[in-house]
């Protein structure tokens, strides 16, 4: 069950110098397709746990790089300005949330993805059969949440 009792959550770049706490319960985990994140990650997919900005504290002075999206709105990658490791993101359309890359939590074991978005662009071996699928990004959080919700948390 996702409750305070699994808070703090704590993470940071392979380096150490910057980590990050989180004190809020956690809202939604998904994979990115979109080719942005297929760059950054070097990957086939980028990973992130939604959670409140207001229980998102940083220690530390990250490197900010901003994208503007096809849909004109930004998008603000912070990485560690010794490592570049990737810790998280935050978007002009997800205001009051930062999307946290959960493999820099210092145990990321429990992570799973309910979601997947921008499948358009997904490598066709990388799609996962996951409750939602997305062919760009979601309009309504709310069956995010419920299914997080009922996916569990450890304790």
């Amino acid at each position: 069950m996702i409750d305070e009792r699994s808070l703090p959550l704590e993470g940071g770049c392979r380096c150490g110098v910057m980590r990050y706490r989180i004190t809020a319960v956690p809202l939604f985990s998904l994979a990115c397709h979109c080719t942005d994140c297929q760059q950054l990650t070097s990957g086939a997919f980028s990973l992130g746990l939604a959670v409140p900005a207001s229980g998102f504290m940083l220690d530390g002075s990250p490197h900010q790089w901003q994208k503007i999206a096809d849909s004109g709105g930004w998008s603000r990658q912070f990485t560690c300005p010794v490592c570049t490791g990737w810790t998280h993101t935050v978007t002009e359309r997800g205001k009051g949330v930062v999307i946290v890359r959960p493999t820099t939590l210092d145990d990321h074991s429990w992570f799973r993805p309910i979601a997947q978005i921008f499948t358009r662009s997904a490598l066709p071996w990388a799609l996962m059969p996951l409750p939602h699928t997305y062919r760009e990004e979601f309009e309504d959080t709310a069956p995010l949440l419920k299914s997080f919700a009922a996916a569990g948390m450890p304790e």
